[in-house]
């Protein structure tokens, strides 16, 4: 069951950096809770259910040009999976380029994705998933 998380998890990258709304909420819960890294930095936005991610997607696309997640490595954690990536982006009216290292802490149910944290600190991931890295196997992008 997990390997086929770590499935889920890959095909709702793509259906993220393909920016293909509709697809990626082919892997989501109704009920979904979602803290994205513009949560975790500003500390303000939890997005919910389907329109939440909705939301999210808008927001996202209202600050963001270009963007693309590129994972390093997933990690099996049964009914969770985590994710190292960097996030690639430029703002859309700035210009400016960020280049970030984080890790993402997903939950899932029945095939579907009903929990999400992005943190910026692995270390802060690992630490509440009370796991070390060293513990882990990671399994290829």
């Amino acid at each position: 069951m997990s390997e086929q998380n770590i499935e889920l998890h890959r095909r709702t990258l793509e259906a993220f950096n393909a920016r293909d709304v509709e697809a990626f909420l082919a892997f989501v819960d109704p009920s979904v809770e979602y803290h994205p890294v513009i949560a975790t930095i500003g500390g303000v936005t939890v997005y919910h259910g389907h329109e939440g991610i909705r939301s999210w997607f808008e927001d996202f696309e209202e600050v963001w040009g270009e963007v693309r997640v590129e994972p390093e490595a997933y990690f099996d954690l049964g009914e969770r999976t985590l994710m190292f990536y960097r996030l690639q982006a430029r703002g859309r009216q700035s210009g400016a380029e960020v280049s970030m290292e984080l890790a993402m802490v997903v939950r899932w149910r029945e095939n579907l994705l009903v929990y999400s944290k992005v943190y910026t600190e692995r270390a802060e991931a690992l630490s509440e998933l009370g796991v070390s890295e060293d513990a882990l196997e990671p399994i290829a992008p």
